[in-house]
């Protein structure tokens, strides 16, 4: 996969089942996240053969989430099938940033939008760990904004989604 045909942006599927639902059929404001890191996982593998428990295995280290913020534009519903729309937003040699939108299923409405900050840890130690050269390189040619934390605050970035039209979602 060269540059110029390596996805940045990662989408999939996915019906949003009864279990996950309150009593009115929408999804659990809790279960949101679940949907976005299952799919992101499930992307990872497939488009980055990025098998991220078989990166634990072997390497000993693994992701854990250090912050998330959340936003509900538009309800989820039972048994909907939306859109999970992926991104890197940035990386630095210890912490990845991912953007996912819940969209519905014509990619036309943003129901969520999560920005998700992950620390690498290496698992014996318990102490953050440095990306190896192959995860820079792979964080390299995926991330929207590349290396370095992106100075627009979540606030901003939901205003922003609030505006854009379908066409421009992934601005």
């Amino acid at each position: 996969m060269n540059e110029t045909t390596f996805p940045k942006y990662l989408e999939s599927t996915t019906l949003i089942r009864f279990e996950d639902c309150d009593p009115f059929g929408h999804l659990n404001n809790g279960r949101y996240t679940d949907y976005f890191l299952n799919a992101r996982e499930d992307q990872l593998r497939d488009n980055y053969n990025l098998d991220i428990y078989r990166h634990m295995q072997t390497a000993g280290k693994a992701w854990v989430v250090a912050t998330s913020q959340m936003a509900f534009l538009r309800e989820a519903k039972l048994m909907e099938t939306v859109t999970i729309r992926t991104c890197l937003r940035w990386f630095t040699e210890s912490d990845i940033m991912m953007e996912a939108l819940m969209l519905d299923k014509k990619n036309e409405r943003i129901k969520s939008v999560i920005w998700m900050r992950f620390s690498y840890v290496d698992i014996k130690q318990g102490k953050k760990a440095q990306h190896e050269d192959e995860l820079m390189d792979l964080f390299k040619k995926a991330a929207i904004l590349g290396e370095g934390r992106d100075p627009l605050m979540f606030e901003e970035r939901v205003k922003e989604l609030r505006q854009l039209v379908t066409a421009d979602i992934t601005a």
